[in-house]
């Protein structure tokens, strides 16, 4: 071959190798981190659960947009309580829990949750499947991980961040949370609604609910009224995230299912008073008819543990 082609065929090819090993570099550069924890129980199925926890590392592992470390204690034991992790280092959290229940026909029945958690917010993204059979876990699992690994994805925070600062460029307010002592104090775990098992808000103006069905939503807290001296006086609590029809334990399920996936965020407006959170939640309720759901308010309390 000429010098002359020589030189140009191997300047080819270092141009393709750039772009290969580039591509290569930002492909892996965008991977979410995940460390994953394995299964909470207290199912006697050990093997059953042993079974599930390895195949959900599996699953995890054939997602291509994540790079996945085992961190199990143990990989052949089942945790009995949620997992210890340190808040420090850019990955995601993840665990799942399985209740073995019985239904009315009296069969088993596994109900899932899968948790993903990003140390930097601490809020939890949860995906909740019962699931009749065994065989079920293993096959619709990888669905319900990837639906809740999603909400990571890098693409979408920046979208979030480009969408947040082209608002503020077009004059248009953007809402952010102001720490000062009043709702710094609000940090905690707190009760009173009927459906719900615990209730947690957490420094920064977010939170979790967990309701006694199984289901987790997650909250941010924004100041709607402050003093002269910044004390704030009330607040708006608002769901963030879609909506599931657990999210509305008032309704009848079947109603529930039916109205869902295009209900408005439930949101709360409190007055603060000491260890007490005192006003409405704006919600569905049942209509007249007994049949349909419609927009109402009910009184609500929480109280501080």
């Amino acid at each position: 071959m000429p010098p002359g082609k020589t030189g140009s065929h191997m300047r080819k090819t270092l141009l393709c190798l750039t772009f290969i090993l580039s591509t290569f570099a930002k492909v892996h550069a965008d991977q979410l981190k995940v460390e994953y924890y394995g299964v909470v129980s207290t199912s006697s199925d050990s093997n059953m659960i042993k079974m599930a926890q390895d195949i959900f590392l599996t699953q995890l592992k054939s997602i291509d947009y994540i790079s996945v470390e085992d961190k199990r204690p143990d990989s052949g034991k089942t945790l009995k309580a949620t997992p210890e992790f340190t808040t420090e280092g850019a990955r995601i959290i993840f665990y799942a829990e399985i209740d073995e229940t019985t239904n009315e026909d009296l069969q088993k029945t596994w109900n899932c949750r899968f948790n993903a958690m990003d140390p930097d917010d601490r809020i939890y993204h949860t995906k909740n499947e019962t699931y009749d059979s065994y065989y079920k876990i293993l096959s619709g699992a990888k669905s319900a991980i990837e639906d809740v690994l999603a909400d990571f994805r890098t693409g979408s925070k920046e979208e979030t961040q480009q969408q947040s600062a082209g608002d503020a460029a077009n004059g248009t307010p953007v809402k952010t949370f102001e720490g000062n002592i009043d709702i710094e104090s609000l940090s905690g775990t707190w009760y009173g609604e009927p459906f719900t098992d615990k209730i947690m808000i957490l420094r920064g103006g977010r939170g979790f609910i967990i309701f006694k069905n199984g289901a987790t939503m997650n909250i941010k807290i924004t100041i709607k009224k402050a003093d002269s001296k910044g004390n704030v006086k009330e607040i708006e609590i608002s769901q963030v995230g879609k909506s599931n029809a657990s999210f509305f334990p008032e309704l009848p399920r079947e109603i529930a299912l039916n109205v869902a996936s295009s209900a408005s965020p439930i949101t709360w407006s409190f007055t603060i008073k000491p260890g007490e959170l005192t006003g409405t939640k704006k919600t569905l309720l049942l209509a007249e008819n007994g049949i349909s759901a419609k927009e109402g308010s009910l009184k609500t309390t929480w109280l501080k543990k």
